[in-house]
C-alpha cells in the first residue's frame, strides 16, 4: 500500500480537461480550500485602481454583492502603499486584515475580517497582468507554501488563458455569454438565467462579466444596450 499523498483535484486530470469557467471555478476553489483558504478571486491588474476594480474581476466564488467589500478588505491588509508600488504587481504580498474593532459600525458584518490575504501576480504571454487573491482565516503562508500556490496558481491559469481569455480578448462574445445576455436582456436575474441553462450563479455572473467587458459596458443594463444596438440579441 502506497503512503505517497493522492494528488490534489486542482493538480490532477481535471487541469488537463478544463474548457469553461464552470471548470475553472471548481479547479481555483479546490485550490483555495487545498491551501485552507476559504475565498479566491481572480482578476486583471487595473490601471485605474489598485489592485483592481469590481469589474476587472475574472472567476470568484465571492457573492457579487460582497465584492467590493472583499476587495477593500483585501486593500486593508495589504496596505495601500504596497497595492501601489511595482513589487505589488510582479511578487506575492499577503498580509492579515484588521481586527474586528478597527472596522467602522458600516462594515460591521464583515465576513473577510480578521482574515489573512494572498495576492498571487500573473502574467499572459502579451503581458497582460492578472492577479490570484485568496483569502481564509489561517495562518500567514510561509516562503515555501508560497511557492507551491504560486506554481499550482500559473498552471491554471496558463490552462484559463489558452481556453477562455484568448476569446476573451478577440472582442467576440461566445455562445454561452451571448445567451446569457439575451436572458439577461428578458429581465431575467442570474438565479434565474442559471436554473434554466443549468449552471451555478457564479458561472452566470462570470460571463455577464466577460460580455460587459468585451463590450466595454459599465453595468448589466448598459451591456443589453449595447448588444441590443449592435445587434447581439434580438
Amino acid at each position: 500500500m502506497s503512503n505517497a499523498a493522492a494528488t490534489p483535484f486542482h493538480a490532477g486530470p481535471e487541469l488537463s480537461r478544463a474548457i469553461n469557467r464552470t471548470d475553472f471555478f471548481r479547479l481555483l476553489k479546490a485550490a483555495a480550500q487545498h491551501y485552507h483558504f476559504d475565498n479566491f478571486a481572480l482578476a486583471r491588474i487595473s490601471e485605474a485602481s489598485a489592485p483592481f476594480g469590481e469589474r476587472d474581476v475574472v472567476i470568484t466564488n465571492v457573492p457579487e454583492r460582497r465584492v467590493g467589500l472583499f476587495i477593500t478588505t483585501l486593500k486593508d491588509a495589504l496596505g495601500t502603499v504596497r497595492a501601489k508600488s511595482a513589487q505589488f504587481l510582479a511578487t506575492p504580498v499577503h498580509g492579515r486584515s484588521a481586527e474586528p474593532g478597527a472596522y467602522p459600525s458600516d462594515r460591521l458584518f464583515n465576513e473577510f475580517r480578521n482574515g489573512v490575504f494572498l495576492f498571487i501576480p500573473l502574467f499572459t504571454p502579451e503581458g497582460r497582468r492578472y492577479c490570484l487573491v485568496l483569502s481564509g482565516e489561517r495562518e500567514e503562508p510561509d516562503q515555501g507554501e508560497i511557492a507551491d500556490m504560486l506554481l499550482d496558481a500559473m498552471r491554471i491559469f496558463d490552462k484559463l488563458y489558452e481556453e477562455i481569455l484568448t476569446q476573451e480578448m478577440s472582442g467576440r462574445l461566445t455562445q454561452r455569454e451571448s445567451e446569457i445576455v439575451k436572458w439577461t436582456s428578458e429581465g431575467k436575474t442570474s438565479a434565474e438565467i442559471a436554473i434554466i441553462l443549468g449552471l451555478s450563479e457564479h458561472t452566470v455572473n462570470s460571463h455577464i462579466t466577460a460580455a460587459a467587458r468585451k463590450l466595454d459596458a459599465v453595468n448589466r443594463v448598459h451591456m443589453v444596450a449595447i448588444a441590443l444596438r449592435n445587434g447581439l440579441v434580438s
